[in-house]
């Protein structure tokens, strides 16, 4: 398991220097955020995705992911910004794109079926791309559980369909948040670290909370992940509390 920085907390500094703020806070690796201005789909180029890869491969950030978490169900736009973004995530070289959809607003059955069809669209760029599209759910989001997120792979049969495993959110929306870990199994191909208070959804810091993380960290270990977990927060001055909580991470993983 690795512990992963994110580039949208560090979004202050231009993408490649943000790439080395990371490497010298201690990561292993990167998800590379294209939520930002400068790294927006449908904005970027072929030449800063180059200078990107570039980077990444000259700070030792061999190691990374690729995200995009805006509402393509129900904003036209934002399903075409995600499309192009599995484009990016293939240019960069990541195998995988991070992903989430939007907040549920009638919980209906053809909101279902809108959300079902239009990951299918994305699904069936990603296979073209041989990209794996790891599906994040959230509290109150149209996939909001780990059982709403079986479902979807129940019915988007896929190897190129996955989890990312945001640990705050299972926490928050699932009864069994260890069990859920052990039902998506070899599903898990990325996740997110934070830690929550009981039943409020604010990302905080791993040392802070009511989780016990050791036990989210166990179970991934279980199902033989081996991927990596990104250290998720937005509360904080990212470069000033993340090397004390990347050791207080990598002390959890050596406890297992």
């Amino acid at each position: 398991m690795q512990i992963f920085g994110r580039t949208q907390p560090l979004e202050r500094y231009p993408i490649l220097q943000s790439l080395e703020v990371i490497k010298r806070l201690g990561f292993d690796g990167v998800e590379v955020c294209l939520e930002t201005a400068e790294m927006a789909p449908d904005r970027l180029t072929p030449t800063l995705l180059n200078e990107v890869r570039e980077r990444l491969e000259r700070v030792g950030l061999c190691s990374f992911s690729v995200g995009y978490h805006r509402d393509y169900i129900y904003d036209d736009r934002e399903l075409e910004r995600t499309l192009l973004a599995i484009d990016a995530a293939k240019t960069l070289g990541s195998s995988m794109l991070i992903f989430s959809g939007t907040a549920a607003r009638t919980g209906d059955e053809a909101e279902w079926v809108r959300m079902r069809d239009r990951t299918a669209q994305l699904l069936e760029r990603a296979i073209q791309h041989d990209i794996i599209l790891a599906q994040e759910f959230e509290p109150g989001f149209i996939v909001g559980s780990t059982e709403h997120l079986l479902r979807l792979f129940e019915e988007l049969p896929s190897p190129h369909l996955a989890a990312n495993v945001d640990l705050g959110h299972l926490f928050l929306c699932d009864p069994d948040p260890i069990a859920s870990i052990g039902l998506l199994g070899e599903r898990i191909v990325h996740g997110h670290v934070e830690n929550m208070a009981t039943g409020v959804h604010n990302h905080l810091v791993p040392t802070e909370g009511d989780m016990d993380l050791g036990l989210y960290i166990q179970a991934l270990e279980r199902v033989g992940f081996a991927g990596g977990l990104a250290l998720d927060l937005y509360n904080e001055d990212y470069e000033e509390v993340a090397p004390q909580q990347i050791g207080y991470l990598r002390s959890l993983m050596s406890a297992g």
